[in-house]
């Protein structure tokens, strides 16, 4: 038997530490199973419109979702918004947060060493 995926499993609309910006602060919020999903592969993060407000999701899938921003106006808007999906196959990956952080920290030192090297000489 393969083993089981663990993904992040809430909506904003529902429970506020589910914003955008993953709060987990004094939260026991962990992965859990995605044993209701048949043959779960993927945890996505969504932000969008959902049942009439704009917010996140967080939940398991069977198909690829991918990984993309768009702005999108519907009819009957009266502005834009920016909706994103970011689509990912690790245990609890669709936090969001580790995610931006490791790209953080690997820009910083690419541009650290670039400058390094850039000085020195």
């Amino acid at each position: 038997k393969a083993s089981a995926l663990f993904c992040y499993q809430c909506n904003s609309n529902e429970e506020t530490y589910c914003a955008e910006v993953f709060n987990r602060d004094g939260l026991t919020l962990e992965p859990t199973e995605c044993d209701e999903i048949y043959e779960a592969k993927y945890c996505i993060k969504a932000t969008g419109m959902y049942e009439g407000t704009i917010g996140t999701r967080r939940f398991c899938s069977s198909r690829h979702h991918g990984n993309y921003c768009e702005y999108v106006r519907r009819p009957g808007d009266e502005r834009e918004y920016r909706s994103c999906v970011y689509t990912c196959f690790n245990d609890g990956c669709n936090s969001g947060y580790s995610f931006s952080l490791s790209k953080c920290v690997l820009l910083s030192s690419i541009i650290i060493i670039l400058l390094w090297n850039f000085i020195r000489w």
